[in-house]
């Protein structure tokens, strides 16, 4: 009787052992390399980091004037990110490029625009105001992702 509860819990491990090896990573399929971030997907990437409790407050109804630096961190991330280039810009036919750089540099403006109102509402504690102009931001964030962002074969929107 001992001899086969022995057997049993030699063959269980043994089995258990042969599974953990299964999942060594050489036999896992390769997972796909990661690309290297770009400068401009950094600061697009800090932006919205700040940016997300600002929106998340503006849909709560929760916006206070401390938000006002906040939107202050997203507006000197868009002032650096004017200063980059995009990386879909290097896709384009040469004929193109001076113009799409100068539509992502007009874009960036009126964002920039749009955030200093942002942070002067809340700073007044014009939250009313705040809040539409929260919603004008994401309106200008989400067409210039859609213009000047290169696809991401990951993303599905």
């Amino acid at each position: 009787m001992k001899i086969r509860l022995l057997l049993l819990s030699l063959g269980v491990a043994l089995i258990a052992s042969s599974s953990l090896r299964a999942q060594d990573p050489k036999l896992a399929p390769a997972a796909k390399a990661e690309k290297p971030e770009t400068e401009l997907e950094k600061t697009m990437g800090k932006m919205n980091k700040a940016r997300r409790p600002v929106r998340k407050a503006a849909k709560e109804g929760k916006l206070t004037p401390a938000d006002a630096a906040l939107v202050a961190t997203v507006r000197q991330g868009a002032e650096e990110a004017s200063k980059l280039t995009p990386a879909l810009e290097a896709e384009k036919p040469a004929a193109e490029r001076a113009k799409f750089h100068a539509d992502f540099q007009a874009q960036l403006k009126k964002l920039v625009a749009t955030l200093t109102k942002l942070e002067a509402a809340l700073t007044a504690n014009d939250l009313p105001a705040a809040t539409k102009l929260v919603s004008d931001a994401g309106a200008l964030i989400k067409g210039g992702h859609k213009e000047f962002k290169k696809p991401d074969e990951n993303e599905h929107h």
